[in-house]
């Protein structure tokens, strides 16, 4: 590494970590102001949880609201702003230097801020938004969630499907149960009052009901057994069945590809999974392309100084931000690729900065 790879990237790299500070500290600030303090009144919520839930969103902070990229963006505008503006980067490109040549530090601090990104989304992130949402149900939302709303589940020991009109997903108990085979061999049926989970014995249990069988070989005559309490006939635990409703936030990318999978061998809709797992990769992606369009920025912007470098910051931010939301927003509602979806606002900004890039350096 040259003296002036050194130089351009300790500038760069000490600018990002003050900016990432500055900008996580203003956020607190201000959801603490227009969002939580309500809630902290009128729940009583000690002072020191407070402090503990917003030290425990900041990866989601950095992540999930690209204050990482976005602190990316606005560290490499200053600095090339002022590099541009002092005269350093014409003398260096009178001297033979080309921008792409100034660049090269800042670019691959860009490159390892998205490699940390991802690796702190993926394992403290985890942890850190689990932390979050127990927060959220203990302190700040005191509602609880006990809509019993219909739900179904395909694909059973790979033979059953099961109707409950009525499910409690808090308590694990439901109403007006209605199971039925398929494939090959006897039609079975079972119509029960209740069904729940045992979590001495990790069963489903079923109530009051009736199982009926219907064998073709004997010209479909019925044989009908009265349930009062047994076991049902799957065995698959809640935490497979309601996987998907766990947010993807609060799993790893190797934990939502295994939900996803298993999700398609239940024939449930992975759309929408798939899309937040190639997000994932998408959203730290983003620190890396955002010097891409700092730079050419920086060289025209270069006369007006931090606040105009923060604006035009905040500027592609939101653009982002409105693209990739749109994206997701179509992937969820299968109208677009889940990887397209996904990776859509990432392509079309790393396309621009490269053409703004390029314009620039020639």
């Amino acid at each position: 590494m040259t003296l002036l790879d050194r130089h351009f990237g300790a500038r760069v790299l000490s600018a990002l970590l003050k900016t990432i500070l500055a900008l996580v500290m203003l956020f607190i600030l201000i959801d603490l102001i227009t969002t939580r303090i309500n809630q902290i009144v009128g729940n009583d919520v000690p002072w020191s949880v407070v402090a503990a839930y917003y030290t425990v969103a900041i990866p989601e902070l950095l992540s999930k609201y690209q204050i990482g990229a976005l602190s990316m963006l606005v560290s490499a505008l200053l600095v090339f702003g002022d590099a541009a503006q002092n005269g350093e980067v014409t003398a260096a490109l009178a001297g033979g230097i080309s921008l792409g040549r100034l660049a090269r530090a800042p670019i691959l601090v860009a490159m390892g801020l998205a490699v940390v990104m991802f690796l702190v989304q993926d394992t403290i992130g985890v942890a850190a938004n689990r932390q979050m949402e127990d927060f959220n149900t203990r302190y700040f939302s005191l509602k609880a969630q006990t809509e019993r709303s219909g739900i179904s589940w395909t694909g059973l020991n790979d033979k059953w499907t099961c109707h409950i009109t009525k499910f409690n997903r808090i308590a694990l108990t439901g109403e007006d149960v209605f199971i039925h085979s398929r494939g090959q061999g006897p039609l079975e049926q079972i119509d029960a009052r209740r069904i729940f989970w045992d979590p001495a014995t990790r069963q489903w249990m079923i109530e009051d009901g009736l199982w009926s069988v219907m064998a073709p070989e004997s010209e479909w005559s019925s044989t009908e057994n009265r349930i009062t309490q047994q076991p049902a006939p799957f065995a698959e635990p809640p935490e497979e069945l309601f996987a998907f409703d766990e947010p993807p936030d609060t799993k790893t990318a190797a934990k939502l590809w295994a939900d996803i999978r298993r999700g398609e061998r239940y024939r449930m809709s992975v759309n929408a999974p798939w899309t937040d797992f190639y997000a994932k990769f998408s959203q730290p992606a983003l620190c890396f392309i955002m010097i891409w369009l700092a730079i050419p920025f920086a060289m025209r912007v270069r006369r007006g100084g931090l606040a105009v470098g923060f604006g035009v910051s905040v500027a592609i931010g939101l653009a982002y931000l409105i693209v990739f939301q749109v994206s997701m927003g179509l992937g969820h509602v299968d109208r677009l690729p889940p990887f397209v979806a996904a990776w859509f606002a990432d392509a079309v900004f790393l396309a621009l900065g490269a053409a703004l890039f390029r314009r620039t350096a020639s």
